[in-house]
């Protein structure tokens, strides 16, 4: 088998040329066919440039959408709605979490807010877990940074496109509404509710009665 002016691509007794190359420890082989030498020498640098790009990404790993939720999460245990946010992080990862971050767009995304209208849940409720994924993506790209100061998604986020909301106007509950409403309640908190739906009080005048 004969070697060409290029080390990695050699021809066989037939014409046809083959690339045999290790780089940086990966075997590169190829059986080209019968190509002219330059067309070889493109598709060993093509592969080159590769197995460049896979040991790269290997040894610096990009975070997962899970990963970022968890560190927002973790920033997240003093706010009051931390448990909310839990639960829309929970429905999220889901179906993204393994993803790596860089390919959270609506297109990823699809699939979630189909399969939650087709539960009958509300565009409101929904658009609170794509405000949810926003500010992740967002905290990923201007906060979270790795090791060597590189933020964890690289370049602007991406937008969110939010679902069209047709809030329906409040109403006064029924009295029947009420007593079901309020015998899901524990105990402490239906005679706290109780007290502050006959006095008009405010959340902080009533939580700080003693």
């Amino acid at each position: 088998m004969a070697r060409t002016r290029t080390p990695g691509i050699r021809i066989d007794g037939n014409g046809r040329r083959i690339i045999d190359k290790e780089h940086h420890g990966v075997a590169i082989y190829l059986r080209l066919g019968p190509i002219r030498q330059e067309h070889a020498e493109q598709r060993l640098a093509d592969e080159i440039v590769r197995v460049d790009l896979d040991l790269k990404q290997k040894a610096n790993p990009r975070p997962r959408f899970a990963d970022c939720a968890a560190r927002y999460l973790a920033q997240s245990q003093n706010k009051r709605s931390v448990g909310v946010t839990a639960w829309h992080v929970r429905l999220l990862t889901s179906y993204v979490g393994t993803l790596d971050i860089g390919r959270i767009h609506d297109g990823t995304l699809e699939r979630f807010v189909a399969d939650r209208v087709a539960s009958g849940v509300t565009a409101t409720t929904i658009n609170r877990s794509l405000e949810v994924a926003r500010t992740i993506l967002n905290r990923a790209a201007r906060s979270y940074r790795d090791d060597d100061g590189r933020p964890w998604l690289e370049g602007m986020p991406p937008l969110i496109t939010m679902l069209r909301e047709a809030p329906r106007p409040p109403y006064p509950i029924t009295w029947g509404e009420q007593d079901r409403l309020f015998s899901k309640l524990p105990a402490r908190l239906a005679r706290m509710v109780l007290f502050a739906v006959n006095t008009g009080l405010r959340e902080s005048n009533v939580c700080g009665l003693e």
